[in-house]
């Protein structure tokens, strides 16, 4: 039997007691020291033990908080400083398609008479539907002849309904034209995809992505000339010294309008409406922002920071982020799991398109389901379970409450059609901000102060590490002595 030999592992004990009697590390060269007895060597062992655990206890902490405790939301008071952004309004004109382009349409494709009458029918109700009136959505057998005559899948009803419905802020006509103004000056307005079908968008701080001509067809919104004919604005901002500031997104001809007002950082919510009405009506909210300080996306990530910007989006359907818009997302995951498709308002431009449900399927499931569909629970009902759905915040936002909201009678005879105002009477005298308490930077010193408390530990006592397990071993395994 072969006699093992020590010689190997001596040399490895050698040289860590070389290491422990040169390092910078205080009280590891007092373990290999020869004088000492066991005793000693004994105390500074476990000294040296006891100051590794508190200082590794300690570097975790700081690290754990970095990761979970690097920013909070402070309170900033100094509003006399301060440019408020006005919330966003969404209008829904009830009467959706265009006589012309429908009547051009029926008359290419060989559409007439009572054919005409109940297609028309067929088609408003479609491009009006949503989750609180899917069952209202007409149906026979002629629709459907009309239908497979045409060739229409439900994967073709939004972009049907997109070709039927003429973008009204690019009407020649200015009375006729969906316009937002404020005296002289436009502020943009742009077309959008809902879940209330096309609506109109306006005093938005979201991208160009959030438009319907791009979630459908996945191409931009063509230029306006007639934004730009005069001082356009993105959105209208306002301070604590000016008193009453206002917009006006009218131009709607139909019979009826619906409105939601909501953050300019954030989407309509299909059920947070103010009603249909036949006239002007002005609102007067309040509006709390939530900002961020300009080094909060650099410096943090977002599971530090527990929120997103717009473009930090990590959803499937959808190119931007916000908190609404996520869940929509939800809601297309959960309607896609219960009915087995996705409603046809929805974008889907992805490489795995859901398939779309057909109208039939959309009156039969989804009024089953309404109430879970839009809460994402339900109480006292089939779902008691709360479906699945994380969403972070907005990194900028604003919190929006509307103290009145009053009608503008006789607006359609005076500006030749309705819409609805918002006015800022009164100004915020606290907003949010969410910063960074604890950075990179931070952390750093953090562990280097630990770890110099504990151990006498440096940045230069980690490149001495380093050099001697590395270029010094080298030259000590080939012969050389240092």
């Amino acid at each position: 039997m072969a006699k093992f030999n020590w010689r190997g592992p001596k040399i490895i004990l050698d040289y860590i007691k070389l290491y422990f009697n040169n390092c910078c590390i205080h009280g590891f060269r007092y373990i290999v020291k020869p004088m000492l007895i066991v005793f000693e060597r004994s105390l500074w062992c476990a000294l040296l033990v006891v100051s590794i655990y508190f200082c590794i206890n300690v570097c975790l902490s700081s690290v754990d908080r970095y990761y979970t405790k690097s920013t909070h939301i402070g309170l900033e008071r100094n509003y006399h400083f301060w440019n408020t952004t006005l919330p966003s309004l969404t209008v829904c004109p009830m009467q959706r398609l265009n006589d012309s382009l429908f009547s051009s349409y029926c008359r290419a494709n060989g559409i007439k008479g009572q054919d005409k009458t109940e297609f028309w029918n067929f088609m408003e109700n479609l491009a009006n539907s949503t989750y609180t009136n899917f069952q209202n959505i007409p149906g026979s057998d002629n629709i459907d002849s009309i239908l497979m005559n045409l060739g229409i899948k439900p994967e073709q009803y939004m972009e049907l309904i997109y070709n039927l419905t003429f973008d009204s802020t690019y009407e020649p006509v200015e009375k006729l034209r969906t316009r937002s103004i404020d005296g002289q000056v436009n502020i943009h307005v742009r077309q959008v995809l809902t879940e209330y079908g096309l609506c109109y968008l306006g005093n938005s701080k979201l991208g160009k992505e959030y438009s319907s001509r791009y979630l459908i067809f996945g191409s931009y919104p063509e230029y306006n000339k007639y934004e730009h004919s005069r001082t356009l604005l993105e959105v209208q901002l306002g301070s604590f010294f000016e008193k009453d500031v206002s917009f006006t997104l009218l131009g709607f001809t139909s019979i009826a309008i619906d409105s939601y007002i909501h953050s300019a950082f954030e989407v309509m919510k299909v059920d947070n409406n103010f009603g249909y009405t036949d006239e002007g009506v002005v609102y007067d909210p309040e509006s709390e922002e939530i900002t961020a300080e300009e080094n909060l996306e650099t410096e943090t990530s977002i599971r530090q920071r527990k929120c997103r910007f717009h473009h930090e989006s990590n959803l499937t359907h959808f190119p931007i982020y916000t908190r609404n818009i996520c869940q929509q997302e939800c809601r297309i995951n959960l309607a896609y799991r219960i009915c087995k498709c996705i409603p046809h308002f929805y974008p889907n431009r992805i490489s795995k398109p859901k398939t779309v449900c057909d109208y039939k399927t959309l009156k039969a499931c989804f009024p089953k389901h309404s109430s879970f569909f839009l809460k994402l629970y339900e109480e006292h009902g089939k779902h008691e379970k709360p479906a699945t759905c994380y969403c972070e915040q907005n990194c900028l936002d604003a919190v929006v409450t509307t103290k009145s909201a009053l009608p503008m009678i006789g607006s359609k005879q005076l500006l030749g059609s309705i819409g609805s105002a918002i006015s800022m009477k009164t100004w915020p005298q606290n907003r949010l901000k969410r910063q960074v308490i604890f950075s990179f930077s931070d952390l750093l010193v953090s562990i280097g102060g630990t770890a110099g408390l504990f151990l006498g530990f440096s940045v230069l006592g980690l490149v001495e590490f380093i050099y001697f397990f590395t270029m010094r071993l080298i030259w000590h395994i080939v012969g050389y002595k240092i």
